[in-house]
């Protein structure tokens, strides 16, 4: 697809990526159903910052390139040309999703603890939304995962199903259903959880069994296949914080 009128420093970033992929990034992909290991990830993502291509869609402050969304087609265009080019760029769902909500919604503090190493590829992160039949798929008045306060924090219970990128993820928003409080009605909320690798906080999760898939003809990155975030627990995790604008949970009924 050719964009003819896009602006000269868009046109320019998407012809650097467009190089970084075919010169640097397709000859570091691994063999139909291998891995790609985080040693190339890592290697591949430090020259993509060198090459002022990575992290494209991440604000500046956080060390992307801050593409506004109605620019993003043409250089996540060129990224995909190799299967691993969203990863080597860090612009590979679900950390792109993650990163492009936690800067819209979390606050500051989020901002520092989630954002900011997700943004800069120190961290990869998931989103635990499906769940184990008859829970969710991708309707939230289907979840069976709840949330409730208690003393310190909320207490989260439930499971959750094919959660691409679980394994090795530092945190997860997860989805849970919670009551009707503080004037808002009973919905569904996003949290921000810890996981077993984080080494800063008590995990309030961790991955369990890992589900078989289809996709392994392809090329894969660490922690993309879908994945069964733990069993069903109830635990006390002072660390679980609403993503939130100010002090409002964000909901969707």
């Amino acid at each position: 697809m050719t964009y003819p009128h896009l602006p000269p420093e868009i046109a320019e970033l998407r012809e650097r990526t467009r190089r970084f992929i075919r010169e640097v990034v397709v000859d570091a992909e691994p063999v139909p159903g291998g891995r790609l290991d985080q040693a190339t990830r890592d290697r591949l993502q430090a020259a993509a910052k060198e090459a002022g291509v990575f992290a494209p869609l991440v604000p500046k402050e956080y060390g992307g390139q801050g593409l506004p969304i109605e620019r993003w087609s043409p250089i996540l265009q060129e990224a995909g040309y190799s299967p691993i080019g969203p990863a080597a760029l860090n612009c590979m769902a679900p950390d792109e999703g993650n990163m492009h909500m936690l800067n819209l919604l979390a606050t500051e503090e989020q901002k520092k603890r989630y954002l900011a190493p997700l943004a800069a590829g120190d961290v990869r992160s998931c989103f635990g939304m499906t769940e184990p039949h008859p829970g969710a798929g991708s309707d939230p008045a289907a979840l069976r995962t709840t949330a409730v306060r208690a003393d310190g924090g909320w207490i989260i219970d439930g499971r959750k199903r094919f959660t691409s990128g679980a394994v090795g993820a530092a945190f997860c928003i997860v989805m849970a259903r919670t009551p009707a409080m503080d004037g808002a009605p009973e919905g569904a909320t996003m949290f921000l959880v810890t996981s077993t690798c984080s080494r800063s906080t008590p995990p309030g999760w961790s991955p369990s069994r890992q589900l078989s898939s289809s996709d392994g003809s392809a090329a894969r990155v660490p922690g993309s296949e879908p994945h069964t975030p733990g069993t069903r627990r109830r635990n006390p995790l002072l660390h679980v914080a609403p993503l939130e604008r100010a002090s409002t949970p964000t909901r969707t009924s």
